[in-house]
């Protein structure tokens, strides 16, 4: 009853604060596609990936989360496109946020480096399943099952440079409403996303060490996630991660026979919620390979690749 208490706290507040948070990610480095539509297609290569997280293990009702996404280069008229696509699936106690939407980039040659601008689009599905087993201490705030669908909006830019990269972007852009008539409105709320990496290349070239950055805001609320990972011969990473007043991640993952990737990460909590939980838990899928008939415009490094 403890740990149903905790996650009924965090999501009743939740609603009162009027605010929707995005999920957040352990592999925020190798889905960029998720945050930044601008990101599409600079990479030069297919690229698909799949990541399941189940946040605070032990808690009833704590948030699970599948994210698929997929983007690749496309030429039109002699200039550099990308496109791609995302869907999310996000249970957190009595509601599934479920989001699919495609994405749209234009590359611009900037320099020794590749300017690209994008934008995503697409549908965002909220259902509330009011006979989720509430304890006596708390009325169901829906009567009922319900859902509402409604149309999202978001946009980005995006720079890479040698083994310099970096995004900003927005979700949510024009903050839809859902409005459940009696039982209420909530809406979306406008969140930013700063994204940075650089690959660095280290004496022994035997290893690369890639330091990562991810701001998160809604506008009230700011959240960092700050990454340092370690590849060993071009086929087996490690790495940790600091989330400002939320949680330690450990990082492990395997490049294997050169375009697939397996990557796993466990967080330990060190907010207020560490002691009814016993962390969270990710894992990580990832496809890239050559389209036959397209070449990038321009040989970069990413931190998909470390």
């Amino acid at each position: 009853m403890k740990h149903l208490l905790a996650v009924l706290t965090v999501l009743l507040n939740a609603y009162c604060s009027f605010s929707q948070q995005d999920p957040h990610y352990s592999h925020f480095m190798f889905n960029q596609t998720g945050y930044n539509p601008a990101y599409c297609g600079t990479e030069g290569v297919i690229n698909g990936t799949l990541i399941y997280r189940n946040q605070w293990l032990g808690l009833d009702g704590g948030p699970k989360t599948t994210m698929l996404t997929a983007d690749m280069p496309v030429n039109i008229l002699g200039r550099q496109h990308g496109i791609g696509f995302t869907m999310v699936n996000d249970d957190i106690g009595y509601e599934t946020n479920f989001t699919a939407k495609a994405a749209y980039s234009h590359h611009i040659q900037a320099g020794a480096g590749v300017f690209a601008i994008g934008i995503d689009a697409g549908l965002y599905n909220k259902s509330i399943d009011g006979d989720w087993q509430f304890p006596d201490e708390f009325e169901a705030i829906f009567q009922g099952k319900t859902r509402k669908m409604i149309f999202d909006l978001g946009a980005g830019v995006y720079y890479n440079i040698g083994g310099l990269s970096l995004g900003l972007s927005s979700s949510h852009i024009h903050e839809p409403a859902l409005d459940f008539s009696e039982d209420g409105q909530t809406f979306l709320a406008r969140h930013y996303f700063l994204t940075g990496s650089y690959n660095i290349s280290l004496p022994n070239s035997l290893f690369d060490l890639t330091p990562s950055l991810i701001v998160m805001s809604d506008g009230n609320a700011l959240q960092f996630d700050i990454n340092l990972n370690v590849l060993y011969n071009k086929k087996a990473w490690g790495g940790v991660t600091y989330r400002n007043e939320d949680a330690i991640t450990l990082l492990a993952g395997l490049i294997v026979a050169g375009d697939f990737k397996v990557g796993a990460a466990y967080e330990v909590g060190i907010s207020k919620l560490r002691k009814t939980n016993s962390g969270s838990f990710e894992l990580m899928l990832g496809y890239s390979f050559m389209p036959e008939k397209s070449k990038p415009a321009q040989k970069v490094r990413s931190v998909r690749f470390l």
